[in-house]
């Protein structure tokens, strides 16, 4: 029987890629991730991967750090060979400390819509006030994440692989709530259909790949959850009161659960618990399709709170593991 895994969703403290995935490595034994390091400065921040992955598929996305953030350059310039370096120093070491790993290996990527809300036209406005520009994100990212999940796949040749967009912006694009560069209006609202439709290529790469696939969205992700479902999505985030749970559960896909810093150990894996079990489901044959996760705030910060927020996860993962114990206690 499986169990439940703890992980997290790649951004961690420091500068260091050696230190970085020795704690992965360590920490998370059986669902491990490429670190995402930003501290490191423009290319290792999650934007800056993305674009330096895009970039080496066409350079058409090449980007540039100017003062207000990224910006569309068109010319490989040193900010993406900065993040070629990244990605390639950080594979390097979580290979190193990861040799033989076969079970589940996370690939995030920033998705075309935040990818867009995120990097500037030579204007200043973002890109995702073009929707021809998300379009072909859309489908060159389709390439750049092929070409990293065959990377990785040499590195790990018998790991279970999933892709996670980062798409944190989306709801915001569907509300039509994202600032222009102004701040006095927002850029037009985006129709849920239309976003779908940005993301179906890299679900079909995914199926066609044979790999789980996700879409990250924060907790505004209501409106996605059931959409994406139907579209084949295997790997769900921050669901815990989302009606759509019971059809998750039943149809096993995996759900990912953010710890909560106001409760102990316990308390949230009680709670996981709780949500699962009153819907009917018996906990020791749902909880291999879980995966227990920090808040990105709290492993982002420093080592110290990202130590803290890991060991809490782990906590809750053996609890729910052992329903004995986490009941009889």
């Amino acid at each position: 029987m499986s169990n439940a895994r703890a992980s997290a969703l790649g951004v961690l403290p420091g500068v260091s890629a050696q230190e970085a995935a020795q704690v992965v490595a360590g920490e998370f034994s059986n669902a491990i991730f490429l670190p995402v390091l930003p501290e490191r400065g423009p290319g290792a921040d999650p934007v800056g991967r993305t674009a330096g992955m895009l970039s080496a598929i066409s350079s058409d996305f090449s980007t540039n750090v100017v003062p207000s953030g990224w910006q569309i350059s068109r010319t490989q310039g040193i900010d993406m060979q900065r993040a070629h370096d990244f990605l390639r120093q950080d594979q390097d070491a979580i290979e190193e400390h990861a040799q033989g790993f076969s079970e589940r290996f996370t690939c995030t990527v920033v998705g075309p819509l935040s990818w867009c809300a995120k990097v500037e036209s030579a204007s200043g406005e973002s890109l995702i006030r073009d929707l021809g520009a998300v379009s072909e994100v859309s489908l060159v990212l389709v390439e750049a994440v092929g070409e990293h999940l065959r990377a990785v796949q040499r590195i790990f040749p018998k790991a279970e692989l999933t892709i996670v967009l980062e798409e944190p912006h989306a709801a915001a694009a569907c509300a039509g709530t994202i600032p222009t560069a102004s701040g006095l209006n927002s850029y037009v609202n985006i129709d849920r259909a239309r976003i779908l439709d940005f993301w179906a290529p890299l679900i079909a790469l995914a199926r066609n790949s044979h790999v789980g696939f996700g879409i990250a969205m924060g907790i505004d992700n209501d409106l996605f959850i059931e959409p994406l479902l139907n579209a084949g999505a295997t790997n769900f985030f921050d669901v815990a009161a989302n009606s759509c749970l019971g059809d998750l559960i039943d149809q096993n896909c995996t759900t990912y659960w953010p710890i909560k810093s106001e409760l102990t150990a316990r308390e949230n894996a009680l709670d996981i618990a709780n949500r699962i079990t009153s819907l009917g489901f018996v906990l020791s044959e749902t909880v291999g399709s879980l995966i227990v996760v920090p808040r990105p705030t709290s492993v982002s910060r420093d080592w110290a709170a990202a130590r803290s927020a890991i060991t809490i996860a782990r906590e809750v993962v053996d609890l729910l593991n052992d329903e004995d114990r986490l009941l009889g206690d």
